[in-house]
């Protein structure tokens, strides 16, 4: 993965928090109480890739390229167990977070690109409402243009 490129890009890095989704809703602090949805801004897409041993991931990449601990996912023999995920960076009042996004969610991202681009709208800083639809033992993740902000 090519490390931050502006001191911008650095503290982000330090600061940034994981989004956990339940079937509740979008848990955003671990000490606190999942909400069913959040306004946020996107900051950028990507695809990911996770290897899980017991449910507990064992190898990751952010870019679907090169895994933390050094792995080329192409040429990795473990490439066929990793989970494909899709990696959405958003800034939820100031606070930077990273939610991957599997399988349902990861489609509902790709539906929500592909409106967004044939509106002729940038990507990048979207304001956006994200919310968890409960579907029992997991949360569905839905994207929605937050126009109410767009527009202000």
């Amino acid at each position: 993965m090519v490390g931050p490129r502006e001191p911008s890009d650095l503290v982000r890095a330090l600061l940034i928090r994981y989004v956990t989704v339940k079937p509740e809703g979008l848990l955003l602090d671990p000490d606190a109480e999942p909400v069913e949805q959040v306004s946020a801004t996107l900051v950028r897409s990507s695809p990911a890739r996770t290897l899980y041993e017991r449910r507990r991931p064992i190898c990751r990449s952010l870019d679907g390229v090169r895994a933390f601990n050094g792995r080329d996912c192409l040429r990795c023999p473990e490439r066929g167990a990793c989970t494909p995920q899709m990696l959405v960076e958003l800034d939820v009042a100031a606070q930077p977070y990273r939610l991957l996004l599997a399988f349902t969610s990861a489609k509902n991202f790709l539906l929500f690109v592909d409106r967004v681009l044939k509106e002729g709208l940038d990507l990048a800083r979207l304001p956006v409402r994200i919310r968890v639809l409960n579907r029992g033992r997991w949360g569905e993740v839905l994207f929605v243009i937050d126009r109410a902000t767009l527009l202000a």
